[in-house]
């Protein structure tokens, strides 16, 4: 094991050896947890540290993998079917997979021998949907330090959004506080918590989550921009307010809203491009109600190539975003947003400096902050250096300093308590 998990010792930090488990891994990328993940693991790898990451896989049996330097084990999920990445799942059989993800023992006994084989300085698990919250007993059983991000509503909701019926659920509903009562009852076993904002964070804190906790922190995803990521396109002439959409088609996600709000200007003042793709009957449904000539409809769509030609992004979720990463995305391209007041998204936009938020309920402001654009036509390139400086705070570099620092107080504690 490390002498001294990220200690300092005459300015040498010795290497630390953590096991990361989420959910899923490259090449299973679904989303911002998946990446955020990936980028920590191939961080501390790059810093001269040891990282090991869990999965699973919908295949049985083990598979173990190098990744960028980083060792992986995906184990095959135990469980009634594999829900993740589209597939389509037996709905008769959904209530029985969330029975058993409560608690998964099944999942939890092929992690004796990783645990054993590994002997990790620290355990930080992420999502855990799939593995269940087994894994927490498992880990103490070892007497190693615990470390835990939240980095969506798993714990609180089995559907992880906490969304139902077109509306943020404010309270639980009893089907989620009985799936969940395994989930805090053993969130004591947790010696860190990490939350991505404070607004996941406190939810879950509110909740009586977490209670044994020492450490309680908010460390944003990290996100890597590839070095031209500055530079856009050169804009010959006049033409419309370009604005940006990012993320999945779904009514979550206020993609109508947006649309609607774009509608009620006139041709050739707005356009928005959407890069994303849902559910075939709601994209239809989008394509028949909103077929106007300013809107353009990409399909799935590389980050970069959207952010390198747009003027401004907007992100008009419904629901409570844990935070946002498409925000931080733009900003790495010194795109500025106009971003709902929802979740975790207002903590990380600096108003009228990053961009703007507004209220999904008020409509009509989401079209005033549009209009301010047009009124001011050199507003996007002077937030540019803003947003530039702001994407600085979610360098993986910058995100591994704090995650170190935290890996260092529970371990020094862990090696007090032992005394």
């Amino acid at each position: 094991m490390a002498l001294a998990f990220g200690a300092r010792r005459r300015g040498v930090r010795y290497s630390v050896k953590v096991l990361l488990i989420n959910t899923l891994y490259y090449p299973s990328i679904l989303g911002g947890a998946e990446r955020s993940v990936q980028f920590l693991a191939e961080a501390l790898a790059g810093a001269g540290n040891d990282s090991v990451v869990v999965s699973t896989r919908p295949e049985p049996g083990i598979h173990m993998d190098w990744v960028n330097g980083v060792k992986v084990y995906y184990l095959g999920l135990r469980n009634v079917y594999w829900p993740f990445q589209g597939r389509a799942n037996p709905g008769g059989l959904k209530p029985l997979w969330h029975a058993i993800d409560t608690f998964n023992l099944f999942m939890a006994h092929p992690l004796i021998n990783i645990l054993e084989d590994e002997r990790p300085d620290v355990v930080h698990t992420n999502n855990l949907a799939g593995f269940s919250v087994a894994v927490w007993p498992l880990v103490r059983r070892y007497h190693l330090p615990l470390v835990h991000t939240i980095r969506d509503y798993y714990l609180l909701c089995p559907r992880s959004s906490m969304f139902n019926h077109g509306n943020n659920c404010e309270r639980r509903c009893a089907a989620c506080r009985v799936y969940a009562m395994p989930r805090r009852y053993l969130s004591s076993q947790v010696e860190a918590v990490v939350g991505i904002s404070s607004f996941l964070l406190g939810r879950h804190l509110e909740a009586g989550y977490f209670p044994n906790a020492l450490v309680r922190r908010v460390i944003v995803n990290a996100y890597e921009a590839p070095k031209t990521a500055g530079e856009r396109a050169l804009v010959k002439g006049a033409r419309p307010l370009r604005l940006g959409y990012l993320g999945r088609l779904h009514p979550a996600k206020g993609v109508e809203l947006l649309l609607s709000a774009v509608n009620e200007f006139k041709d050739g003042h707005v356009e928005v491009w959407l890069g994303g793709t849902g559910n075939i009957e709601y994209e239809n449904h989008l394509r028949s109600r909103f077929s106007s000539s300013s809107i353009r409809y990409l399909g799935f769509v590389k980050p970069e190539d959207l952010l390198r030609q747009v003027d401004v992004l907007v992100v008009p979720s419904l629901w409570h975003e844990p935070l946002g990463r498409t925000v931080f995305e733009a900003y790495a391209y010194g795109v500025p947003v106009i971003a709902a007041r929802r979740g975790g998204i207002p903590e990380i936009v600096e108003e009228g400096k990053t961009g703007f938020i507004f209220d999904p309920d008020r409509p009509e402001y989401l079209s005033r902050v549009i209009e301010l654009f047009l009124e001011n036509p050199r507003l996007t390139e002077q937030m540019k250096p803003t947003c530039l400086a702001k994407a600085r705070d979610f360098e993986p570099g910058k995100i591994l300093e704090q995650y170190l620092d935290l890996y260092n107080s529970v371990v020094r504690h862990d090696r007090w308590t032992r005394i």
